[in-house]
């Protein structure tokens, strides 16, 4: 049985997350694995989930459940009444189900988002460098990020800005036609500033100014996009030589005046027009600077209905992607079955003619044959023999591991006797 234990924004808050994240993701799954009850184990760590994806042995699956939530609980150091009170489980089709909405962008906080295909891809493979991902997660993992890829392909849940960051530099790219050329100013180094620079920087900026009241962290962020940092005495100075700036910065009044701008530019001769964005609350950019001529000044209010109509329509795209994942589970399900079955019936089938090549060589001797003929009949015969036996407990098992009917591949483990 596949298993997922989850822990996301959407159950915990951001600093439990946090502290429920494991520092060593290697030695988790590996212990797991070898402990026996665990066949396969892939943890996946985003900063917005925690999750435990596991192929359980069939016997004794809660204790199993109890034992990773224990385990989980002795890693991170939060108690294990918290984890359990916290952690979302899902078992089988649900499991599977998750997954292939969780690379899709379906489970995310920003509906849609791409980087999620890729933590998901980096995880499974980190699992199958440590030997923790196998047959069944090889299948399943990458199954689901090729229905992730299939829904980016086929919707465009992926498209339009729904943050305000990146809504304000898809405007300033609407605005200025052409970011590729253009300078930037971000007045600003925290989250929505950052997500602006790293935005601009993606789609090709010309050059990325940061200007921050602590000019280290400025510097941190400038070095992250390949850009500069200047002090924040020096914003005015700045301005003329940029084709937009875009304020994401806590203020308590605005920290550039239309007077400010006017002087500013009055002194220097600029042909191009210059986009103003004010993404800060309260506003860093009076209000009044769109009026100057050649600015165009741009409020969170502008950005919120960008943003407001983009999510609605992603929305849209979800209900599309949902219609694509049931396809891909249908068939899927089916495929993983007999993949699941597959193992324990190479084995029973490995028994059973290793007891037909026994018995037969046994009866050719005490017969004391050696017709070539007779002998090819014997073979025939005993080979036909075995499969038709087999056959009935082979079909039972497909059918069993098709409707999850994990008692019966057990007890048909202990019946032919698979395990040492």
């Amino acid at each position: 049985m596949i298993i997922c234990l989850s822990a996301s924004y959407q159950n915990a808050s951001l600093p439990l997350l946090e502290s429920l994240n494991i520092a060593n993701e290697n030695e988790l799954t590996h212990l797991l694995c070898s402990e026996g009850a665990t066949k396969e184990c892939v943890l996946l760590q985003t900063c917005h989930r925690v999750e435990i994806f596991c192929v359980l042995n069939d016997a004794n699956k809660e204790e199993t459940i109890k034992h990773i939530l224990k385990l989980w609980s002795t890693k991170s150091g939060v108690s294990i009444d918290l984890i359990s009170k916290t952690v979302s489980l899902y078992k089988g089709r649900d499991a599977l189900l998750h997954l292939f909405r969780l690379a899709s962008g379906l489970e995310s906080m920003v509906l849609g988002e791409d980087q999620v295909l890729g933590q998901v891809r980096t995880a499974y493979l980190a699992a199958r460098k440590n030997g923790t991902a196998g047959l069944i997660f090889d299948k399943t993992f990458m199954k689901a990020v090729n229905v992730g890829r299939r829904i980016r392909t086929e919707t465009r849940i992926d498209k339009g800005s729904v943050s305000i960051s990146s809504a304000a530099v898809d405007l300033a790219a609407k605005e200025l036609g052409n970011l590729t050329s253009a300078k930037a100013l971000i007045i600003g180094a925290g989250e929505a500033a950052s997500l602006a620079a790293e935005t601009l920087e993606s789609l090709g900026a010309s050059e990325i100014i940061i200007a921050n009241r602590t000019y280290k962290k400025g510097l941190g962020l400038a070095k992250k996009v390949s850009g500069k940092a200047i002090r924040f005495n020096d914003i005015l100075g700045a301005l003329p030589d940029v084709d937009l700036a875009i304020g994401a910065v806590s203020v308590s009044k605005p920290i550039l005046t239309e007077q400010q701008v006017a002087s500013t530019f009055a002194k220097n001769d600029f042909s191009n027009r210059k986009v103003f964005i004010d993404i800060s609350q309260p506003r860093a950019f009076e209000e009044k600077i769109g009026s100057l001529p050649g600015i165009c000044l741009k409020t969170i209010d502008d950005l919120k209905e960008v943003v407001a109509e983009n999510l609605k329509n992603r929305q849209v795209e979800a209900e599309k992607a949902e219609i694509i994942i049931s396809e891909e589970m249908s068939r899927f399900e089916v495929d993983l079955s007999k993949l699941c079955a597959a193992p324990l019936i190479s084995e029973i089938c490995r028994k059973f003619e290793g007891i037909r090549q026994k018995e037969l060589t046994r009866a050719i001797h005490k017969m004391g044959e050696s017709d070539e003929r007779k002998l090819v009949i014997l073979e025939r015969f005993s080979r036909e023999l075995i499969e038709r036996i087999a056959q009935i407990p082979i079909e039972q098992l497909r059918n069993a591991a098709l409707n999850s009917d994990g008692d019966l591949l057990s007890a048909a483990e202990k019946i032919f006797h698979t395990k040492d």
